[in-house]
């Protein structure tokens, strides 16, 4: 469901009253959170994303590749959860640009009866993010900071590092995950103060690069290849209005198909 950025003020006594269960802090060593991609998942230092932190997913080119792979963990952590005998999580997906679109995100195996989209103003981006995060109510939060081909977003980043350091303190210790979506091509005065940062690229419809930049314990790589064979439609782009952040996910407009 989309909800307005406003409504995040009255978000945590919300989610108690709906009987949304929180973080329980995190024991013992714990696996990384996987995408569902076995080949990826063996590439990353902990089998998967690191629970706990705040990692940047930096997408070479139009950034599709960083929308599939953000989606692809919701639905993991989705899965994760279920195969435990668990209730399913809340995820919660950012979406400044109103171009997330239903059907093929549920086709790739999320649930959206438990995916948040919140499509704030630009401006209230950051304050939005961390109420979220604060929350404890979701596995995983994903923030769209790039936007996709037609609505790019213009997002300046220079006071995100704070907003990083916030971020992985109102996470630390659940075994959630946040993901920044960037693009390569972004401007940035000073690295994100990000747990990891995987850069990503598709130099053909059937491959990834892969490349662990950057990684809190030292374990960065070189770039490696991994084989990609997913496709769906993950965004609609279309016109947008003033009441893009009230309306469900967009179901009309023209449909992009991305990674």
């Amino acid at each position: 469901m989309a909800l307005p950025a406003h409504l995040l003020e009255q978000l945590s006594p919300a989610f108690a009253q709906a009987g949304v269960r929180f973080a329980c802090p995190a024991e013992g060593p714990v696996q990384g959170l996987s995408f569902g991609i076995p080949e990826l998942d063996g590439l990353l230092p902990d089998g998967g994303l690191q629970r706990g932190s705040v990692v940047e997913l930096c997408s070479a080119g139009e950034g599709a590749v960083g929308t599939s792979l953000g989606l692809a963990a919701c639905a993991q952590a989705q899965a994760e959860a279920r195969a435990r005998g668990g209730h399913t999580p809340w995820c919660a997906f950012i979406d400044p640009s109103a171009t997330l679109y239903g059907p093929g995100v549920a086709a790739d195996g999320v649930e959206l009866s438990r995916l948040l989209v919140v499509r704030p103003p630009l401006a209230a981006l950051s304050r939005v993010a961390l109420r979220l995060a604060e929350s404890e109510a979701f596995a995983v939060v994903v923030i769209d900071l790039a936007g996709v081909v037609g609505e790019r977003l213009s997002i300046p980043l220079g006071t995100w590092p704070r907003v990083v350091r916030r971020l992985a303190l109102a996470i630390e210790g659940t075994g959630h995950s946040v993901l920044l979506l960037t693009r390569e091509a972004d401007r940035r005065p000073l690295p994100l103060p990000v747990a990891q940062r995987l850069e990503v690229s598709r130099p053909s419809a059937d491959k990834l690069m892969v490349r662990v930049a950057k990684d809190q314990r030292g374990r960065v790589s070189s770039p490696r290849p991994v084989a990609w064979t997913r496709q769906g439609v993950w965004s609609s782009v279309g016109p947008q209005n003033e009441n893009a952040g009230t309306t469900p996910i967009v179901q009309g407009g023209n449909v992009r198909r991305l990674a």
